[in-house]
């Protein structure tokens, strides 16, 4: 399974390479005073939630399936491996996060607290772990090209939802008249945990409908 691994980030490399390129330039923007270090933050979780469709494209254009179903790893572990995958992504944004708002709240650069920063970026690998989990059922289900279509209807009815419901209150001017005071320290620690703990069981139930759909499919 850890070879199954490794082959995710090998199809990865280039994209990888190309996401730290512009993380790079995105950092060095934000440490001038021209973006807010959240922005950032929030960008990295949106690269990992990303990642994982680009893979499932490139399986497909290599008929990966094909010959991985004939190695003797099992469509189970096939899937714990991408599942993995996606968690190595995720474990290593959150490091990448944490260590820039702490270089940023050290020299000064940063307009939030600290704490601040990091529940925006908690809330941040939520919406993340969010997608990842939606995504890939879809993904195993239909492949890359359809689930794509679907999981932005998905992610529409979810805007039209809260468009919705935000209305009667006032929409977005409603939003910012909310004064949010600034977590304490417990709250910065406590709420990304909780945070990670509540993507994973995301990801655990995602995972049992991606086996399933794995399964069941003919390749």
């Amino acid at each position: 399974m850890t070879g199954l691994i490794l082959k995710d980030f090998l199809i990865l490399r280039k994209t990888l390479r190309s996401y730290l390129l512009i993380l790079a330039i995105y950092v060095a923007v934000a440490f001038a005073g021209y973006w807010s270090s959240s922005f950032v933050g929030g960008f990295m979780m949106v690269m990992v939630a990303l990642l994982p469709m680009n893979v499932f494209a490139y399986d497909k254009q290599a008929r990966w399936d094909v010959y991985g179903l004939s190695l003797p790893v099992g469509r189970t572990k096939t899937v714990a491996a991408r599942y993995l995958a996606v968690l190595i992504m995720f474990a290593a944004s959150a490091v990448l996060t944490t260590v820039l708002g702490v270089a940023m709240s050290i020299a000064g650069r940063m307009e939030e607290s600290l704490g601040e920063y990091m529940l925006s970026c908690a809330i941040c690998v939520v919406v993340a772990m969010l997608v990842n989990a939606m995504m890939l059922p879809f993904l195993y289900k239909f492949g890359p090209e359809r689930a794509r279509m679907m999981f932005y209807g998905v992610l529409g009815l979810f805007v039209l939802a809260g468009a919705l419901l935000l209305f009667p209150l006032g929409g977005l001017e409603w939003l910012k008249s909310l004064e949010i005071a600034e977590p304490t320290f417990a709250q910065a620690v406590l709420v990304p945990v909780a945070a990670a703990l509540a993507g994973l069981a995301l990801l655990a139930v995602s995972f049992l409908l991606s086996r399933h759909f794995y399964g069941s499919k003919d390749v």
